[in-house]
């Protein structure tokens, strides 16, 4: 777990109260997929759980719903907005025993962190099905 300030670059929206948030800053403690990271925003008690969907050469995209006060107000952010993030949270997804052809299966905000781990499986030489 790592504190570390983030630059906010892009975050749109993409679909019915979801938004995808792409932050630069120093990814280091992504170190798999599956990860997540927790965001402080100004005015409120407690940091807000994201799932990381993509590690990217200089930071990471986000996508979140918006469910409450903390992610609408997430979604009034705008490009250059500076982001205190705890980043390199939970375990992710190990690959060691994933066989030749895993299956994904992902619904909701639980796929965005499945696009890193398909990449990963077929960097691996993985064929990967999935069903979301």
């Amino acid at each position: 777990m790592k504190q570390s300030m983030f630059t906010l670059e892009t975050n749109e929206k993409i679909a019915k109260n979801t938004y995808r948030m792409a932050l630069t800053g120093d990814n280091g403690d992504c170190t798999a997929p599956g990860q997540f990271v927790n965001i402080r925003l100004n005015g409120f008690y407690l940091r807000r759980p994201i799932s990381v969907c993509e590690r990217t050469e200089n930071g990471i995209v986000l996508i979140y719903k918006t469910v409450g006060s903390g992610t609408e107000y997430m979604a009034t952010l705008e490009r250059g907005t500076e982001l205190d993030l705890l980043t390199g949270l939970g375990n992710g997804y190990t690959t060691q025993q994933s066989g030749e052809s895993p299956l994904l299966i992902g619904g909701g905000v639980g796929v965005p962190p499945l696009y890193d781990l398909t990449k990963l499986l077929v960097s691996e030489g993985k064929s990967v099905t999935a069903i979301l």
